[in-house]
């Protein structure tokens, strides 16, 4: 028997690729999804933050495709940056053109300066996060978006911070692209997404829940208590008390501290090295407003610390069956400690108030509708802790039938295609091994 712990897109895609074996699958919530969830409040949807697909991998797009045959629309991203008072279109690095002179002219010989030949000897080890940015993309892109920008979103300083997983999210531009971005010539899409794929109405929970007519063996209202590793036991709470689960194997898609939390014969080595594990949380405030056409992008990023938040979205522009007729909604995201708790009246009218800094909303506007929801582990922290220590945890988990999977499962930041990815190629790797 296979256990499966979480119903999010890993879990889901797990069991969808076990058909034929015996599994069972539990989740905590009494829906599918995990993060990749929608919920609707006064007539309007909203996801909890920002869930838009973009594909890299050929058969995840088709398998997708498969599962929303005529629910998804493409989209050309229209994603800007707002700073010294002006929108520039996103990526900033290739786009300056329209802020100050004198900023553009420190980000062009910023970038121009990365491209002279280095006398220092090549570092020992992987340069922290925000090296790579001054030695990738110069001085000038570091002080205007870069460094603020990601101070704002990671909370903790960026020498803290290793540059292991930004070359597919930040792409260093030529100098071509740089130039053109600054002389407002554009001749190309530059990024890994300069175009997205979002339902047509629902939500992003429809991708989940699509998944459902050929998952069996679901089990809602079930959280994880406790794994005996050694006697392969795990016990499971829900409404109606505890029960004891046997398993062969267990895949885990829950995040992989709390995973290690619960494994309660793991050695202390082990518990040690999953409590340097770090993460940022985040607060997604949706709000939605008596007023039609709010803006015609998609989403806005903030790297000025004057406003509160670092990003911005509107999800009646991925599908107007995201609201009312005569209104519009937008979210905010606002980085936090995990530590630091707000309430959601100081939230909403902190969020008011940057939005307005901003011009996106008037004092006159009228809220029709407002929610916050806390996601407690939104990004993890690539420090440089995390690479030793998620190595041999997913190894000595392995070693005892436990396979941590999906963004939090194997502590990562990846997407949702990723996530799909992951649940097969650990499903296709347990049918090989029943075949052998």
């Amino acid at each position: 028997m296979i256990v499966i712990v979480g119903a999010g897109l890993a879990g889901l895609s797990a069991a969808y690729h076990l058909r034929g074996m015996p599994y069972k699958i539990l989740e905590r919530e009494r829906e599918v999804g995990g993060l990749c969830r929608s919920y609707v409040k006064d007539g309007f949807t909203f996801d909890y933050t920002g869930h838009l697909l973009h594909f890299r991998q050929t058969a995840i797009k088709a398998l997708v495709e498969s599962l929303l045959p005529d629910r998804l629309q493409r989209h050309a991203r229209k994603s800007y940056v707002y700073s010294h008072g002006t929108y520039t279109e996103y990526p900033f690095q290739v786009n300056t053109y329209g802020l100050p002179p004198e900023v553009v002219r420190e980000c062009l010989l910023g970038f121009i300066s990365t491209l002279s030949p280095s006398s220092s000897p090549p570092p020992v080890e992987t340069p922290s996060f925000k090296q790579w940015i001054i030695e990738s993309l110069g001085e000038g892109i570091a002080k205007h978006f870069m460094v603020p920008f990601n101070e704002k979103l990671w909370q903790v300083p960026l020498d803290e911070l290793t540059s292991d997983w930004v070359s597919w999210l930040v792409p260093k531009p030529d100098i071509k692209d740089v130039v053109s971005g600054a002389l407002g010539i554009k001749d190309k899409a530059f990024g890994y997404n300069p175009s997205f794929q979002y339902p047509v109405s629902g939500g992003i929970k429809v991708l989940p829940e699509a998944f459902l007519p050929s998952v069996e063996n679901l089990a809602y209202d079930s959280e994880l208590v406790e794994i005996e590793t050694g006697r392969r036991r795990a016990v499971f709470r829900s409404a109606e008390g505890e029960r004891t689960e046997e398993y062969e194997r267990l895949i885990s898609t829950i995040p992989l501290p709390e995973l290690v939390r619960r494994c309660v014969d793991l050695p202390a080595p082990m518990r040690d090295l999953a409590g340097v594990l770090r993460w940022v949380s985040v607060y997604n405030v949706n709000l939605a407003v008596a007023r039609e056409h709010l803006s015609d992008k998609h989403w806005i990023y903030f790297p000025e610390h004057r406003y509160p938040f670092y990003r911005a979205g509107f999800p009646m522009n991925f599908s107007p069956t995201m609201g009312r007729p005569g209104c519009s909604s937008l979210y905010v995201e606002i980085s936090h400690q995990p530590t630091q708790h707000q309430s959601e009246a100081a939230l909403i009218e902190r969020g008011r108030r940057g939005l307005e800094e901003a011009g996106l909303l008037q004092r006159a506007d009228e809220l029709v509708m407002s929610d916050v929801k806390d996601l407690y582990y939104a990004y993890v922290l690539f420090d440089r802790y995390r690479s030793r220590a998620v190595k041999e945890l997913v190894a000595e988990l392995e070693r005892r039938g436990i396979f941590s999977v999906g963004r939090y499962g194997l502590w990562e930041h990846t997407s949702m295609e990723d996530a799909i990815a992951q649940g097969q190629q650990v499903a296709m790797r347990l049918r090989m091994r029943a075949a052998a």
